[in-house]
C-alpha cells in the first residue's frame, strides 16, 4: 500500500505504534510496512526470530495506544532471520535490555521491558522477603539492587506495603540536619507505600499521617529528639490497620559518610522496631559501617541484624561462571536465541567470566561492549579478542565508581592501587600478589579495592613460609592491563584446570610488602 499526501491520519497512526514498540524494546528504530487486507489496513514490523520479548512489547504497545488508533489489534509481528548475530535487530534489543538490566540503583517501577529473574545461587530472593532485619552486601556490582526489586515485587505481590530509598542523594552530607532529612524523607516513601495499600481499603488516614511528619520534620516543628518516637507511632498504627508487615529498603548505603552511618542506622532502626517493620540495607560491605562500638550505636550483627553476602568470587570460579551461564541463557532466551554458542564462542564465554571476577553485572555490561566490538569487526559471534577490548575500556569506568563510592580516601585508594600495579606489572610482571591478613590500615584498603572490583580474591588463606602466617592471594582486574592498557610480558594466573587453584601453584605468587602500601596511606594522608 503506498501512502499519499492524503494518508496523515494512517501515517501519524503508524509512527505512535512504531514509537511505543521501539520504546518498549529499548531501540531507537523498527522497520515497518503498512499493507492492505481488503479495506482495513495493517501495520507490519519487522523483528528477528520469534520471541517472548516481542510478544510481550506487543502486548504493552497495545495498551498504550489509544483506543481509536487504526492499528490498535491490528499489528503482526514479521520475522527476518539475521545473517550474524552482532548486527541483528536481536543485538540491538540485547542491549536495550542490558542497559536497563545494570542500573546500579533499585527502582522496583522502572519503564520498559525487563529480563525474568534469574533465581540467586543460595535463594537470597526468599531471605530478604522474611520479617527480619538484614544487612546485604557484597561488591559493587553483584546483584545487590536486583535483589531489593525481587524483593519488593514479593512483597508487593504479597500485599506488604514496601519503600525503597536510594541513599546515594545524601553522599557527602555530614551536616547535622542528615537525620532530619532522611526521617522525612522514610515517611515520604511509607506515604507513597501507604497511597498503593489504600486501594485495598483502611491506609487513607496513614497517608496522611507520614506526610504531616514529614512535613513537620522540615518545618522544624517535630524536633529531631522526638523523631525516632514519633515515626514509629505511625508506623506501629499503619502496620495495625492494614494487617501487614511494612518494608524499608535503604539501598546504597555506603554513600552516607561513614561516621554518621552508625548513628543514622539508629535512628531509623528505632522508628521501626517493634512497629511492624522491617529494615533491609544493602551497600559495599567495605564501606558499611554499621555498628560503632565505642558509642554503642547502630546494627549489631546478629543480635539487631542479619547478614546476606552476595559475593560469587573466583574461591569458586564454577559456581559463578554456573550463575552467570543462567543469566546470560535467561537474557538470550528472552530475544529468542536458544544456544549461547550462536552468540559467543565458549572460550570468549570463560574470559568474560574471569576477567569479570564473576561479577554480574561487570559481566553483562563488558559482554555489551563485546558485543559492540564484534559488529564494528563484522564478526558472526563474540570471540576473545572482542572480550578483551572491552574489558580495557571497562577499566576507567571501575576507577569513576571508586572515587564516587570512596570519595572521602579515593586519593588513598588510588595511590594504593598504582603501588600494587608497580609492584606486581613493573617488578614482577605477574598480575597477582598475596598480602598479609589483619585488622590494620593497609589491609583494609586492600579490603576496600576487593570490594570495588580492582583487584579480586582468590583465596583468603595461603600459608607461603611458616604455620599460623596468614595470607590472602588476590588478583589484579584484567582491565588494568588488558584491551587498550596492554602491559606485554604480564603472566596471567588462570587455575590449570580452569576450576580452581591449587594451593601449591597459590604460595608461588610475589608477597607485596605491608609497608609499601603504609607507606603511601602516609603520603596521601589515609585514615
Amino acid at each position: 500500500m503506498n501512502l499519499t499526501d492524503n494518508d496523515e491520519a494512517l501515517e501519524e497512526a503508524r509512527s505512535a505504534a512504531v514509537r511505543a514498540f521501539a520504546q518498549q524494546l529499548g531501540v531507537s528504530q523498527v522497520e515497518s510496512e503498512i499493507t492492505c487486507v481488503g479495506t482495513k489496513p495493517f501495520l507490519s514490523l519487522k523483528v528477528g526470530q520469534a520471541a517472548p520479548v516481542y510478544d510481550k512489547a506487543l502486548r504493552e504497545t497495545y495498551k498504550r495506544l489509544p483506543r481509536e488508533s487504526l492499528f490498535r489489534g491490528r499489528t503482526v509481528l514479521e520475522y527476518l532471520k539475521p545473517d550474524s548475530f552482532p548486527k541483528s535487530f536481536e543485538a540491538d534489543v540485547l542491549l536495550g535490555l542490558l542497559g536497563r538490566s545494570t542500573k546500579t540503583i533499585a527502582r522496583p517501577d522502572a519503564p520498559g521491558i525487563s529480563v525474568p529473574f534469574v533465581p540467586f545461587q543460595n535463594r537470597e530472593d526468599e531471605l530478604i522477603i522474611q520479617p527480619a532485619t538484614h544487612l546485604i552486601w557484597g561488591r559493587r556490582g553483584v546483584e545487590k539492587s536486583t535483589l531489593i526489586m525481587r524483593g519488593v515485587e514479593l512483597l508487593r505481590a504479597s500485599g506488604s506495603p514496601c519503600a525503597v530509598m536510594d541513599m546515594q542523594r545524601y553522599e557527602q552530607r555530614t551536616d547535622d540536619s542528615l537525620v532530619t532529612d532522611v526521617l522525612a524523607d522514610v515517611a515520604e516513601a511509607f506515604a507513597g507505600a501507604a497511597e498503593l495499600q489504600d486501594a485495598r481499603g483502611g491506609a487513607a488516614n496513614s497517608v496522611l499521617e507520614f506526610r504531616r511528619f514529614s512535613e513537620g520534620m522540615l518545618k522544624g516543628t517535630i524536633s529531631a529528639e522526638r523523631a525516632t518516637v514519633a515515626l514509629h507511632r505511625i508506623v506501629s498504627t499503619f502496620t495495625a490497620a492494614i494487617g501487614k508487615d511494612g518494608f524499608l529498603f535503604l539501598d546504597d548505603f555506603h554513600y552516607i559518610d561513614e561516621r554518621h552511618q552508625p548513628a543514622l542506622l539508629r535512628a531509623v532502626y528505632g522508628s521501626l522496631k517493634g512497629a511492624g517493620a522491617w529494615l533491609k540495607v544493602a551497600g559495599v560491605k567495605s564501606l558499611l559501617n554499621h555498628y560503632d562500638p565505642k558509642r554503642k550505636l547502630g546494627l549489631q550483627i546478629p543480635g539487631d541484624a542479619q547478614s546476606i553476602p552476595l559475593d560469587l568470587t573466583l574461591m569458586d570460579p564454577v559456581t559463578a561462571a554456573n550463575h552467570l551461564r543462567a543469566i546470560l541463557d535467561t537474557f538470550l532466551k528472552f530475544i529468542g536465541v536458544k544456544g549461547m554458542g550462536a552468540v559467543v564462542a565458549e572460550d570468549a564465554f570463560r574470559r568474560l567470566v574471569w576477567a569479570n571476577a564473576g561479577v554480574p553485572r561487570d559481566f553483562l555490561q563488558s559482554f555489551a561492549g563485546a558485543i559492540r566490538h564484534a559488529r564494528r569487526a563484522n564478526r558472526k559471534k563474540v570471540v576473545v579478542t572482542d572480550v578483551n577490548l572491552a574489558i580495557g575500556e571497562f577499566g576507567q569506568q571501575k576507577l569513576s565508581d571508586m572515587e564516587r563510592d570512596a570519595h572521602n580516601e579515593k586519593n588513598a585508594l588510588r595511590m594504593a592501587l598504582e603501588t600494587i600495579e608497580a609492584f606486581c606489572f613493573d617488578d614482577k610482571k605477574i598480575n597477582a600478589f598475596l598480602f598479609r591478613h589483619g585488622v590494620d590500615l593497609p589491609y583494609r584498603f586492600i579490603q576496600t579495592l576487593s570490594d570495588l572490583r580492582l583487584i579480586h580474591v582468590l583465596h583468603q588463606t595461603i600459608t607461603p613460609h611458616k604455620a599460623g602466617e596468614r595470607f590472602e592471594a588476590y588478583m589484579l582486574d584484567y582491565s588494568l592491563f588488558t584491551g587498550f592498557r596492554r602491559r606485554p610480558g604480564v603472566r596471567e594466573m588462570r587455575p590449570a584446570d580452569g576450576k580452581q587453584f591449587k594451593v601449591t601453584e597459590l604460595r608461588k605468587i610475589p608477597i607485596l610488602p605491608t609497608d609499601r602500601i603504609e607507606r603511601v596511606l602516609r603520603e596521601a594522608g589515609g585514615s
